[in-house]
């Protein structure tokens, strides 16, 4: 074989009528790429994940066994539980209305929704993608760390902290 010759790792198709130029600025992980160095999704990941999928279910049911989670008494309209609480997952939310109904139930939501919805078009530098903690990432991470940290506290202090007219009440107290 000649220097200038390259062996195709891809040959070509002569009754192939369209080409992949290019539609993407910078390169791409998969150029140089050949079934030799790649990996198929099935069996490898499904496989893995149904693995997953079994183990997560065995968790749950093994969980629910153990643990009894009783139903409470029927509603009554009459007579409303004091404090009245949102479902956990919303009592963070409940927990910043309680300080500002305006910005707590207003400004925070749409500001949440806002960032998520315009996140893809903020952050646009592909370094540091995909891996965890990444020393390329440290603004996005830190933000993302705080954001959660912030609603695990405040689902925490709705959901344990507050008691009777959504006063303060130390449990172990």
């Amino acid at each position: 074989m000649q220097e200038n010759e390259k062996e195709e790792i891809f040959p070509r198709d002569p009754n192939k009528t369209y080409s992949l130029m290019t539609i993407v600025e910078g390169d791409s992980f998969q150029v140089e790429q050949g079934p030799d160095t790649t990996l198929q999704s099935w069996p490898h990941l499904m496989v893995r994940e149904l693995l997953l999928f079994l183990v997560v279910t065995i968790v749950i049911l093994g969980v629910s066994l153990i643990f009894n989670a009783p139903l409470e008494e029927a509603a009554n309209p009459l007579h409303s539980t004091n404090p009245a609480k949102a479902p956990w997952y919303f009592v963070g939310i409940q927990e910043l209305v309680s300080y500002s109904a305006f910005l707590g139930g207003i400004v925070a939501p749409v500001i949440i929704v806002l960032t998520l919805l315009l996140l893809p078009y903020l952050d646009r530098n592909p370094k540091g993608t995909g891996i965890w903690f990444s020393r390329d990432r440290k603004i996005a991470t830190t933000l993302f760390t705080l954001f959660v940290i912030t609603m695990v506290v405040l689902i925490l202090i709705g959901q344990f902290v507050r008691g009777p007219n959504w006063g303060l009440y130390w449990p172990w107290l």
